[in-house]
């Protein structure tokens, strides 16, 4: 049986060999075409040198060597896929690193980024608009005859950038009632994790509206006395800054002169020097819902006699420039010498916010004492605001950095599509310029307390676009706006309060 097996088995190899040695070539190239006659050069052997495929021995058996050269076409056919698989990831990676270095060199948006592809340098135009119009209602008779109209809120226009990866800068101009101011000018260091190191004229750390970008804030104006104390030793000055930030704690202290507008000569005294500091803390900060709470403090001193004469502030509207409550600080020094003001000053606040969802509560409280120079005595003064807001299309107000952020509607506007967001408020304003030390009459104290009354309707279009409307009912008591101006001995008299209404309106874009 088994030399039957093995007889079958020599004859079916030995019957095809004469016709198989009829096709097989005489020799064996270095490549053995599939399909000569086709043109196709794929299916092609490839001479080792290129391949890595060792070319096929001949044996002298025609099955053995088509067998082989079979076998080598197909690893060479391999070695070819796997070139150009390598090829084609070669390829696709070029293309991406070209993607990645057409977005990072222009990036889209309101204000187009430009930046190279290790992402070193940076540039970034950034600007604001806003113009107002305010319409004024006086209420009772002898009070001030109100100017109704429009006005340039802001005009900014300048640049971000980065340059080194860490540091950062900021330029930018104000462009206000025919006059032309540097606004900011700073760089900054951020190579140090959580910490921030700023040098130049910024903004100094004081409360949670005067730190929020005026573009974010919710009303027209800032509450009074964020405005009347920011003033004498906040507000935008030449200093340095440390500040450190995590995403619920946010902590800065900064040392500062004066701001660059300050003009001197040979008959001016130095400029003044102030310290100014604010801690927030958000141990809530989570999308609709955010628990804020700060403090915020500055000591100013070093002014020159004259430097600050007055405070006061405006209710609400800056498209008539009279103040709704205003004190003059400057008083006689003995022995009729020269007139004395403020000497330095000491001003604490405190802050807090609550969001949750669409509703949220937002409020501060300020305290300003002011020491004068000779023996005029030391003044006091405070004033608060609280307000709410509630979105009716359901967005909510966010914080970053311990500040308010840019709102963001679910559906930007658009003819035939979405409405935009829109937001309703409420807001209650008080500055008390009153203290029992100064300027009393008969032993009481002359009370100047101006007071408002705010109804907002916000509507962002997109997060760049927004439209504000206020209603503000406003009373002041001792006002500037009492016409004609009180008489010394009339102070706390009848007829000495200034009582108005404005509705005032903004369309304000900003990149």
């Amino acid at each position: 049986m088994r030399s039957f097996l093995l007889g079958g088995v020599a004859a079916l190899a030995l019957l095809p060999a004469p016709l198989l040695a009829q096709e097989a070539p005489a020799a064996i190239p270095d490549q053995v075409e599939a399909f000569p006659d086709s043109g196709n050069t794929i299916d092609t052997v490839i001479p080792s040198e290129e391949t890595g495929v060792a070319a096929p021995a001949r044996t002298g058996d025609a099955v053995l060597d088509r067998l082989n050269a079979l076998e080598a076409k197909i690893s060479a056919l391999e070695a070819r896929n796997r070139q150009l698989e390598e090829e084609a990831a070669a390829t696709q990676t070029r293309v991406e690193k070209v993607e990645v270095r057409a977005a990072r060199a222009v990036q889209a948006g309101p204000a187009p980024t430009f930046a190279d592809v290790g992402g070193n340098f940076t540039f970034k135009p950034r600007g604001t608009f806003q113009i107002d119009y305010a319409g004024y209602n006086r209420r009772g008779a002898g009070t001030y005859d109100y100017n109704s109209g429009t006005d340039i809120r802001r005009g900014r226009f300048g640049f971000d950038g980065t340059f080194f990866k860490h540091f950062k800068y900021r330029i930018e101009g104000e462009f206000v009632k025919g006059a032309t101011n540097l606004l900011d000018a700073y760089v900054s260091y951020g190579g140090i994790k959580n910490w921030v190191f700023t040098v130049g004229q910024q903004k100094a750390p004081y409360g949670l509206e005067a730190n929020t970008s005026d573009a974010f804030n919710s009303f027209l104006e800032r509450g009074m006395a964020n405005v009347a104390f920011g003033a004498v030793g906040a507000e935008r000055r030449v200093g340095v800054t440390a500040a450190y930030q995590t995403d619920k704690i946010n902590a800065t202290v900064g040392l500062f002169g004066s701001g660059e507008a300050v003009q001197r000569n040979e008959s001016t005294p130095d400029e003044g020097y102030g310290v100014n500091a604010r801690v927030t803390w958000d141990p809530i900060l989570d999308t609709g819902k955010v628990v804020h709470v700060g403090v915020s403090g500055f000591k100013a001193a070093g002014f020159p006699a004259h430097s600050i004469s007055s405070l006061g502030d405006r209710p609400g509207s800056r498209v008539d420039g009279g103040r709704l409550v205003s004190i003059n600080i400057t008083g006689t020094a003995p022995n009729g010498g020269v007139p004395t003001g403020a000497r330095n000053a000491t001003y604490l606040g405190a802050e807090s916010a609550v969001v949750f969802g669409p509703f949220s509560v937002q409020g501060e409280y300020s305290k300003l004492k002011v020491d004068r120079y000779g023996a005029a005595p030391t003044v006091n003064f405070d004033g608060y605001y609280v307000f709410a807001s509630w979105f009716l299309t359901g967005e909510s107000r966010s914080f970053k950095n311990g500040n308010v952020d840019r709102v963001k509607p679910f559906s930007d506007f658009a003819p035939g599509g979405g409405w935009g967001a829109f937001e309703v408020l409420a807001r209650y304003d008080v500055l008390n310029l009153t203290d029992g030390d100064f300027q009393s009459i008969g032993g009481a104290a002359v009370n100047r307390k101006g007071q408002t009354w705010t109804l907002g309707l916000n509507w962002y279009l997109n997060p760049n676009v927004k439209f504000v409307a206020n209603y503000i009912r406003f009373k002041g008591q001792n006002s500037p706006l009492v016409f004609p101006a009180i008489p010394a001995a009339a102070l706390n008299g009848p007829n000495t309060t200034a009582k108005g209404d404005i509705f005032g309106t903004r369309l304000q874009v900003d990149f």
